[in-house]
């Protein structure tokens, strides 16, 4: 058999219409989409992608929230820890006696046998307080206040009030410090 000489093919991006002899340019895109041909087998892998899709689509979304709350657990347990460490050390803090006689001291004024105890009174700076050089009155004054209506307003004040709880979680323990007993 012959062989058939090779005719070098239009690689041009131009074509002709015979019909009303109009010059196309045929872009990269249209290539691309004219190259596109559908067979049953491409329909058939599209179709079973798309199911794949729909059929895995929840159950990743499920995985996902479960090791968000996985995450959220495991920061939760830690944040605990921290918290059981905290109280046992508060715990062996209040184990020591000089820890608990300096507590009994700075919050209620308690003293040791044969000890004598000072609380300062308005130990503020002159400097702060109220001027009271006014000259005081040698006459007896009385007020035209309703003093029962006073009390039940004050009442009612107290009992409706909303009460704030403050976060008594962040307030600093003292540490016992150490006292000197040098003699001069």
């Amino acid at each position: 058999m012959a062989r058939r000489p090779v005719t070098p093919r239009r690689t041009s991006s131009r074509r002709r219409h015979d019909d009303d002899n109009v010059v196309v340019e045929q872009s990269e895109q249209g290539r691309w989409v004219g190259g596109i041909h559908f067979s049953g087998f491409s329909l058939m892998m599209m179709a079973l992608l798309v199911l794949g899709v729909v059929v895995l689509a929840p159950n990743l979304k499920a995985l996902v929230e479960q090791r968000q709350q996985i995450a959220d657990l495991r920061q939760q347990v830690a944040q605990q820890k921290d918290d059981v460490e905290d109280m046992r050390r508060e715990r062996e803090r209040w184990d020591d006696p000089t820890f608990v006689q300096t507590q009994a001291r700075e919050r209620f004024f308690y003293v040791s046998p044969g000890e004598i105890s000072f609380i300062v009174i308005n130990d503020l700076d002159e400097t702060f307080l109220p001027d009271t050089t006014d000259p005081i009155s040698d006459e007896l004054t009385t007020t035209n206040v309703d003093w029962a209506s006073s009390m039940l307003t004050s009442i009612m004040t107290a009992a409706f009030t909303p009460v704030e709880e403050k976060d008594t979680s962040k307030t600093p323990t003292p540490t016992p410090t150490e006292t000197s007993t040098e003699k001069k």
